[in-house]
This record gives structure tokens, C-alpha cells and sequence, in this order.
């Protein structure tokens, strides 16, 4: 059954022969390639060859131990990839009302696998969530509050209370200004004295 408009389907067709013999040339090489020239490549177990790409120390018997693993072992990925086949073969071109009537028997692990496994809904709520209340609460209260707050507080409490103490001084009386004079140097004098005794 044709997923999707009739518009890609109806225009639909092999790709040409600049992009199928290159393509071809690659599939036949992966196939090969490894059969071939395995020995002057690898040597028997290592990689011996064309410059010891990858160091393998004498005492890593890694590779070695690979090609003495069951058989089991290794045919196992090539009848995963005929069950596999199988299956695709199963539901999409023999039944393909098969998958959507499993759906439906298997609710639960249809949802399950349908949505990832539930990873990302798993890591909003450990990860994303949080960040975005810590990172909320530094906004809110933080720089709302704290900055902005003590900001707005000079600006509309301190700096027009300094601004009225200034205005006052700024009477046009020469005895007044020489006043303030005075009691500035004698508290500069103070704080030099204070400072030189702890010291």
C-alpha cells in the first residue's frame, strides 16, 4: 500500500548510470574487498602492513581471541538480518495490515517503542524541567528581584534623597560652602589619622 501523495510515486525512477556504476563499484568492493586482501591488510591477527596503521602491542591478543569465539557467535548478525528480512518481508509486503493489528493487541509496547522508550520524556523531567525552574528562579529572583530590584531602589530612593541633600548645600552662601569645606578636611584628617594608628 502506497504511503504518501501519487505525486512522488508517479515520478519515480532508477537513478542513471552516473550514480549506479560508482554505486555498484562500492557494493562489490565491501563484498569482496575484505576476502581478498584481508591477509596483506591485517596479517594473520594484526595489523602488520602498509605502515602499522593501528599499533597492536605484542601482548594484545584481542584479535586473536575474535576468530576462536563460537560459531554461534559469529553467525549470529547474519540470521539476525534474515529474521529481520523476514519480518520486513512479513509486514510490509505479504500482510500489510499485520503491523496495525499487532498495534492494537500491543498497545503498551507499541507506545513504548513508538516513543523511544520514553528517553526524552525521561530526560525532560530529570534534566530539561529542572533547568528551566533553577533557571526560572535565578530570573525571577535573582535578576528581578536582587538587581533590578536594588537597582530601581537607588534609582527612586537613594539617588533623589541625595539629589535633595545636594540641592540644599547649593544655597549661593560662601560661609556655607566653607562650612562643608571645613568639615570635609577635618574628616579626611580623621580617617588619615585612624588609618595611620592601625597601622
Amino acid at each position: 500500500v502506497p504511503r504518501g501523495n501519487s505525486h512522488p510515486h508517479d515520478h519515480a525512477h532508477e537513478s542513471p548510470w552516473s550514480m549506479l556504476v560508482p554505486i555498484i563499484v562500492l557494493a562489490a568492493g565491501s563484498v569482496v574487498a575484505g576476502m581478498i586482501w584481508y591477509e596483506p591488510f591485517f596479517g594473520k591477527y594484526g595489523f602488520e602492513w602498509f605502515g602499522e596503521s593501528v599499533f597492536i602491542g605484542p601482548d594484545n591478543h584481542v584479535l586473536e581471541a575474535a576468530h576462536h569465539v563460537p560459531k554461534w557467535v559469529k553467525s549470529s548478525p547474519f540470521f539476525a538480518m534474515i529474521i529481520g528480512l523476514l519480518m520486513a518481508w512479513l509486514f510490509y509486503v505479504h500482510t500489510p495490515s499485520l503491523p496495525q493489528q499487532l498495534a492494537k493487541a500491543q498497545r503498551p509496547l507499541y507506545q513504548l517503542l513508538l516513543n523511544k522508550w520514553y528517553f526524552d520524556e525521561i530526560y525532560n523531567f530529570l534534566f530539561v524541567r529542572p533547568a528551566k525552574w533553577v533557571g526560572r528562579m535565578l530570573w525571577k529572583r535573582g535578576d528581578l528581584g536582587v538587581i533590578d530590584g536594588t537597582l530601581h531602589a537607588v534609582a527612586k530612593g537613594a539617588i533623589p534623597f541625595m539629589t535633595q541633600v545636594a540641592v540644599r548645600f547649593q544655597s549661593g552662601f560662601v560661609f556655607q560652602y566653607a562650612f562643608v569645606m571645613v568639615v570635609g578636611a577635618i574628616l579626611l584628617i580623621a580617617v588619615v589619622v585612624m588609618l595611620g594608628a592601625n597601622g
